[in-house]
């Protein structure tokens, strides 16, 4: 027992060190680590839950410390979508790849081939753990999708942790040792061979079943005698791996790495937590979807924050390609880029979040903006939630007994559902389909202009300029998405985000005798405006 108190104390310094030291690496591409745990919620992770029994982890904990916590991120209810949506940036409805198994065609420009095309190979690329996105018939098909090192296993779980097949490169061995410490060990001897910036799938088995008792030096939790306590256990094992790999870095390449720590869907049935039961994992209810998320590192100046925005695993990928210096303005296909929120930044949050999932009994979806969810089940039934005051879904509304100002927002959400589903969004913040330009153009949405469509310019009022304290901003329809509020020098003082609105008022009474500059991002572009303050 006393050497598991030594780590946890080590494991502290160690992440300090490698957050905390001045960047000397300015004009270097960054690394990307991207690391997943398997069947991990929000329910199961410290710092995302209200449970008395949870983890030790202070590698995690201190990556929150010195970096953001997400709290309103989406996966898909399952692994392979999960993994198909950040590896093309593209819903199931695009990919095909709805539920588990599933196999994501290479016709789908994956992440790790844009990395190379987009920035003349500037990165090298590798895939490290569970796979998942092919069929176990076509053991090379990460390499087909343009990673440079493979290994890992290709299904989607090991019968045994100390019994597993392992291919590498093509290559299937049976390997005895512990699946998350080979998993650590091959990505601590790839990175250490790199001569350039890298980017890192590292896909952790764990905590995924079989529930086991890991390496007795791996976690600190006693009495290991039940599942939810063997699965709290398999999550401190990660965290214990994921120290050994920020050890075997050097100074210099620590403070060069951005790191990125996400589930990949909700928590199992059998452990699920806060959540009702039957609301996990293979469900599109929060506790199936909802994932915890932790960026920390290289490029984020945001420390010790939580960030409540609209996030999907699939902006994963317009993200890393922006942090490598792709410029997509900010999106591509469905994913929308959080590049900006990691330093504090203006930029486009989403409106909607989104996701689906298909299995023997039917096809399901959900869909929520900032207060509002919508769920369809796979009979068809629909359910509806206010997340504000029911965050974990005990008590879905009455659809009987709605208001009218609900049922637009049922109607609203039905709406962008249904168009993600069958073509693209006009109201993503993404220039995606055969769009002309952003949200605009094409054969599905509104013609573009400059700024906002005619009618609309001339019906989003400001006043009064100059203002002494109160700033409203009023349109004709549900047609403003956020507003920020910056000094002459380009300091940020506010900003406002909510689900789309008509009228927003602003408090800026302690802004007087200077100019003010609005970005107003509307559902048809952004309007910039001046005003005076007295």
């Amino acid at each position: 027992m006393l050497k598991i108190r030594y780590y946890k104390i080590a494991v502290i310094a160690t992440i300090i060190i490698l957050f905390v030291l001045p960047t000397k690496l300015q004009a270097q591409k960054p690394n990307i680590l991207l690391i997943l745990a398997d069947d991990l919620g929000t329910d199961a992770l410290n710092g995302f839950t209200n449970q008395t029994l949870k983890p030790i982890t202070p590698t995690l904990d201190s990556l929150r410390a010195m970096g953001i916590s997400f709290s309103n991120v989406w996966a898909t209810p399952v692994c392979s979508s999960t993994r198909a949506s950040i590896m093309s940036g593209k819903h199931g409805s695009k990919t095909g790849v709805f539920g588990v198994p599933g196999n994501l065609d290479t016709s789908h420009i994956s992440v790790l081939r844009m990395l190379a095309s987009e920035t003349n190979d500037a990165y090298t690329k590798a895939v490290v753990g569970k796979w998942h996105i092919s069929m176990p018939t076509n053991p090379n098909h990460p390499s087909m999708h343009g990673a440079d090192f493979y290994t890992g296993f290709m299904d989607g779980f090991p019968a045994d942790y100390s019994s597993w097949q392992q291919t590498t490169n093509g290559v299937t061995i049976t390997n005895t040792d512990y699946v998350t410490s080979v998993f650590t060990d091959s990505a601590i001897s790839w990175t250490q061979k790199q001569t350039k910036p890298w980017f890192l799938w590292l896909a952790h088995a764990a905590p995924h079943t079989p529930f086991h008792v890991p390496p007795s030096q791996m976690y600190s939790i006693i009495n290991t005698g039940n599942n939810t306590r063997q699965f709290i256990a398999m999550i401190e094992s990660i965290d214990y791996d994921i120290n050994r790999l920020f050890a075997s870095m050097s100074v210099t390449e620590r403070e060069n790495t951005l790191v990125i720590f996400i589930g990949d869907n909700g928590t199992s049935g059998s452990v699920l937590r806060d959540y009702p039961p039957m609301h996990g994992k293979s469900t599109v209810y929060e506790g199936g979807v909802r994932v915890p998320m932790i960026v920390a590192g290289s490029g984020v100046s945001r420390q010790g924050e939580r960030e409540k925005a609209l996030i999907q695993v699939l902006d994963i990928y317009a993200t890393v390609l922006e942090i490598a210096g792709v410029n997509l303005d900010g999106g591509l296909y469905n994913s929308l880029s959080f590049k900006h929120i990691l330093t504090g930044q203006p930029g486009d949050s989403r409106p909607y979040n989104y996701t689906e999932f298909k299995d023997g009994t039917g096809y399901s979806w959900a869909v929520r903006d900032n207060q509002y969810k919508l769920i369809q089940l796979a009979n068809g039934s629909q359910e509806f939630y206010d997340l504000l005051t029911d965050s974990f879904e005990y008590n879905p509304i009455d659809m009987g007994s709605v208001t009218a100002q609900q049922q637009a927002v049922i109607a609203n959400l039905a709406q962008e559902a249904n168009t993600v589903q069958t073509s693209w969004s006009c109201r993503d913040l993404i220039k995606n389909g055969d769009e002309e330009g952003i949200d605009c153009g094409g054969t599905m949405c509104s013609p573009c202009t400059n700024a906002l469509r005619e009618a609309e310019s001339q019906n989003l009022t400001i006043y009064p300029n100059p203002i002494n304290g109160k700033l409203t901003i009023r349109s004709a329809e549900d047609l403003i998405l956020s507003i920020c509020v910056f000094d002459a020098s380009g300091k940020l003082l506010l900003e406002h985000s909510e689900q789309p609105m008509k009228e927003v008022s602003l408090e800026l009474t302690d802004n007087v005798n200077q100019i003010l500059y609005l970005h107003i991002k509307t559902r048809y572009g952004t309007v910039y405006k001046r005003i005076a303050t007295w």
